[in-house]
């Protein structure tokens, strides 16, 4: 596992700080993908402990993740995101963070710079409409699974 200096102070590190944050435009930098995928936390508690945490992603993207912990992170310093699956590591800051019931926190994370192969999935084009995904195939139409098949 590579180094992390959990005890570095990020500049600006706080839920929403970021220049230009692509929430106050109401328009995504790149787009979220509703996801389980399992993730090691590593960062500092309020107690300025460190802890490890393994959870499940709620949301990913090319820039961060969305995560529930029961661990009561401290928002103002860096975290280390392992991938369970890939074993890929992501240093992170804490985007947002927001209380959802007593003892557990929804976290938002966001890369230092942006990774989309962190997740090891591809991404939907920015053109993809969800609703094509429930349309019948059409009878004129040959279905996606037969292109190419001749009989």
């Amino acid at each position: 596992m590579a180094a992390i200096d959990l005890e570095k102070q990020v500049i600006g590190n706080r839920p929403g700080a970021s220049d230009g944050e692509a929430a106050q435009s109401g328009k995504r930098r790149s787009l979220r993908v509703v996801i389980d995928i399992p993730v090691a936390v590593f960062g500092h508690d309020l107690d300025h402990k460190i802890f490890q945490e393994r959870t499940t992603t709620l949301t990913v993207s090319a820039h961060g993740a969305s995560v529930v912990l029961i661990s009561n992170i401290d928002t103002q310093k860096p975290v280390l995101l392992v991938n369970s699956k890939t074993g890929a590591e992501a240093q992170c800051r804490i985007a947002h963070r927001k209380e959802l019931d007593k003892g557990r926190l929804e976290i938002g994370f966001e890369f230092e710079t942006p990774i989309p192969k962190f997740w090891a999935i591809n991404f939907p084009p920015e053109d993809w409409n969800p609703a094509d995904r429930k349309r019948p195939i059409s009878p004129n139409r040959p279905s996606p699974l037969s292109k190419g098949v001749k009989k």
